[in-house]
């Protein structure tokens, strides 16, 4: 898919996951109503499929539910800086169980925050507790509010604000 599209898709599922966060007040998770696959990019699996071939990995991520921001919203961080916390979030099932060995998938759709492979999108996969942790972002964009998301599958989704201070 077009870099530019998949960006402009990235930046409204983040600003529709924040939209509904802002209406129930939690940042606990949203679900996005009409999901696509314009999420994937080159070089990953679409959302919803694993980047390996294993087939208990691609079940991990069917299970998941529900994606927790545990850590690392709402930051400030001054232009050419690492972010000081990285991005932690919990996957879990419809029981609230934690589900391991789901892929995670961040993306910073806008231009102010990159991976350290100077990237908009990194994977991760969850531990035995559900827990996935970002790779350390930067700030090489202007100063003002940035989002990323942080996906399994196309039904669990999270964003983090992260402002970029002079």
């Amino acid at each position: 898919m077009n870099p530019l599209r998949r960006r402009a898709a990235a930046a409204a599922a983040a600003l529709a996951a924040a939209a509904v966060l802002t209406a129930t007040g939690t940042q606990a998770h949203s679900s996005p109503a009409h999901p696509s696959p314009a999420h994937s990019s080159p070089g990953h699996a679409p959302l919803g499929r694993a980047a390996v071939a294993d087939p208990a990995v691609a079940d991990s991520g069917a299970r998941v539910q529900r994606l927790w921001a545990v850590d690392g919203d709402e930051q400030l961080v001054p232009a050419g800086q690492q972010v000081p916390v990285r991005l932690k979030v919990r996957a879990v099932d419809g029981d609230r169980h934690p589900v391991p060995g789901a892929t995670v998938h961040f993306s910073t759709p806008g231009p102010g925050l990159k991976f350290p492979d100077g990237g908009d999108d990194a994977d991760t996969v969850t531990d035995a507790d559900g827990y996935a942790l970002a790779p350390a972002l930067s700030a090489v964009g202007a100063p003002g509010p940035d989002l990323v998301t942080a996906a399994v599958g196309e039904r669990a989704q999270v964003a983090f604000e992260i402002t970029i201070v002079q």
